[in-house]
Protein backbone atom coordinates (compact mmCIF):
# COMPACT_ATOMS: atom_id res chain seq x y z
CA UNK A 1 0.00 0.00 0.00
CA UNK A 2 2.87 2.38 0.79
CA UNK A 3 4.26 1.72 -2.68
CA UNK A 4 0.90 2.68 -4.21
CA UNK A 5 0.88 6.06 -2.44
CA UNK A 6 4.53 6.62 -3.37
CA UNK A 7 3.73 5.92 -7.03
CA UNK A 8 0.75 8.29 -6.93
CA UNK A 9 2.87 11.04 -5.37
CA UNK A 10 5.65 10.62 -7.93
CA UNK A 11 3.13 10.59 -10.79
CA UNK A 12 1.57 13.84 -9.66
CA UNK A 13 4.97 15.44 -9.13
CA UNK A 14 6.06 14.83 -12.71
CA UNK A 15 2.84 15.01 -14.73
CA UNK A 16 0.94 18.04 -15.83
CA UNK A 17 0.79 20.75 -18.41
CA UNK A 18 1.88 24.40 -18.35
CA UNK A 19 -0.85 25.37 -15.89
CA UNK A 20 -0.11 22.49 -13.55
CA UNK A 21 2.23 22.48 -10.61
CA UNK A 22 5.30 20.41 -11.45
CA UNK A 23 9.05 20.32 -10.84
CA UNK A 24 9.73 23.00 -13.46
CA UNK A 25 7.29 25.74 -12.49
CA UNK A 26 6.34 25.38 -8.83
CA UNK A 27 9.27 27.07 -7.12
CA UNK A 28 7.74 30.55 -6.50
CA UNK A 29 4.04 30.74 -5.62
CA UNK A 30 1.46 31.49 -2.96
CA UNK A 31 -0.99 29.01 -1.47
CA UNK A 32 -3.42 29.06 1.41
CA UNK A 33 -3.17 26.27 3.94
CA UNK A 34 -4.97 25.17 7.06
CA UNK A 35 -3.65 22.64 9.55
CA UNK A 36 -6.05 20.26 11.21
CA UNK A 37 -4.27 19.21 14.37
CA UNK A 38 -4.12 19.68 18.11
CA UNK A 39 -1.60 22.49 17.76
CA UNK A 40 -1.61 26.28 18.21
CA UNK A 41 -2.25 26.99 14.49
CA UNK A 42 -4.91 24.29 14.08
CA UNK A 43 -7.93 25.54 12.11
CA UNK A 44 -6.33 28.85 11.06
CA UNK A 45 -6.02 29.66 7.35
CA UNK A 46 -2.57 30.94 6.47
CA UNK A 47 -1.26 32.36 3.20
CA UNK A 48 2.16 30.95 2.42
CA UNK A 49 4.63 32.82 0.22
CA UNK A 50 6.95 30.24 -1.28
CA UNK A 51 10.27 31.20 -2.86
CA UNK A 52 12.58 28.54 -4.31
CA UNK A 53 10.40 25.81 -2.75
CA UNK A 54 10.88 27.32 0.74
CA UNK A 55 8.28 29.13 2.83
CA UNK A 56 9.63 32.68 2.88
CA UNK A 57 6.65 34.23 4.65
CA UNK A 58 3.38 33.15 6.23
CA UNK A 59 0.45 35.43 7.08
CA UNK A 60 -2.79 34.53 8.84
CA UNK A 61 -5.64 35.41 6.51
CA UNK A 62 -8.15 36.48 9.17
CA UNK A 63 -5.84 38.88 11.06
CA UNK A 64 -3.09 39.59 8.51
CA UNK A 65 -0.53 38.66 11.20
CA UNK A 66 2.90 37.47 10.14
CA UNK A 67 3.97 34.12 11.58
CA UNK A 68 7.43 33.72 13.04
CA UNK A 69 9.81 31.14 11.65
CA UNK A 70 8.93 28.78 14.51
CA UNK A 71 5.17 29.23 13.94
CA UNK A 72 5.38 28.47 10.23
CA UNK A 73 7.56 25.35 10.53
CA UNK A 74 4.48 23.07 10.63
CA UNK A 75 3.22 24.25 7.24
CA UNK A 76 4.27 22.54 4.02
CA UNK A 77 5.15 23.65 0.52
CA UNK A 78 3.66 21.65 -2.34
CA UNK A 79 6.96 19.79 -2.61
CA UNK A 80 6.81 19.20 1.15
CA UNK A 81 3.31 17.75 0.90
CA UNK A 82 4.46 15.28 -1.76
CA UNK A 83 7.41 14.34 0.47
CA UNK A 84 5.05 13.66 3.39
CA UNK A 85 2.89 11.48 1.14
CA UNK A 86 5.87 9.48 -0.07
CA UNK A 87 7.07 8.86 3.51
CA UNK A 88 3.77 7.83 5.15
CA UNK A 89 3.72 4.20 6.21
CA UNK A 90 0.21 3.04 5.28
CA UNK A 91 0.61 -0.02 7.49
CA UNK A 92 0.81 2.35 10.46
CA UNK A 93 -1.44 5.24 9.34
CA UNK A 94 -4.88 5.68 7.84
CA UNK A 95 -4.40 8.07 4.93
CA UNK A 96 -6.73 10.17 2.76
CA UNK A 97 -5.47 12.28 -0.13
CA UNK A 98 -7.24 14.60 -2.59
CA UNK A 99 -5.42 16.16 -5.51
CA UNK A 100 -6.39 19.55 -6.99
CA UNK A 101 -7.74 18.64 -10.44
CA UNK A 102 -6.51 21.85 -12.10
CA UNK A 103 -2.99 22.23 -10.70
CA UNK A 104 -2.12 18.68 -9.56
CA UNK A 105 -1.09 19.33 -5.96
CA UNK A 106 -2.36 17.71 -2.74
CA UNK A 107 -5.35 19.83 -1.76
CA UNK A 108 -6.18 17.55 1.18
CA UNK A 109 -3.89 15.25 3.12
CA UNK A 110 -5.06 13.41 6.23
CA UNK A 111 -3.18 10.82 8.22
CA UNK A 112 -3.96 9.26 11.58
CA UNK A 113 -2.25 6.36 13.39
CA UNK A 114 -4.13 3.08 13.10
CA UNK A 115 -5.15 1.34 16.33
CA UNK A 116 -2.48 -1.00 17.68
CA UNK A 117 -3.74 -4.49 18.50
CA UNK A 118 -1.93 -6.60 21.11
CA UNK A 119 -3.89 -9.83 21.54
CA UNK A 120 -7.23 -8.79 23.06
CA UNK A 121 -6.06 -5.24 23.76
CA UNK A 122 -6.54 -2.37 21.32
CA UNK A 123 -4.52 0.78 21.85
CA UNK A 124 -5.78 3.95 20.17
CA UNK A 125 -3.49 6.96 19.98
CA UNK A 126 -5.63 10.02 20.69
CA UNK A 127 -5.14 13.46 19.18
CA UNK A 128 -2.41 12.35 16.76
CA UNK A 129 -4.14 12.95 13.43
CA UNK A 130 -2.85 15.60 11.05
CA UNK A 131 -4.60 17.29 8.16
CA UNK A 132 -3.27 19.69 5.55
CA UNK A 133 -5.92 21.48 3.50
CA UNK A 134 -4.40 23.58 0.72
CA UNK A 135 -6.05 25.83 -1.85
CA UNK A 136 -5.64 28.88 -4.08
CA UNK A 137 -2.34 28.09 -5.77
CA UNK A 138 -1.02 31.21 -7.50
CA UNK A 139 2.25 31.06 -9.43
CA UNK A 140 4.51 34.07 -8.94
CA UNK A 141 6.62 35.45 -11.78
Amino acid sequence: MKILFYCIAITFMFCGCDTSVNQNNSHDYTIEQQLGCFCPQGGVWVKLYVKADTIAEAVTISTNSHLSYEERKSYKTIKGLFEVISQIDTATYNVKISIDSVNNYPSYLYFNPKPIVHGDTVQIIEDAQMTYTTKNYNKLN
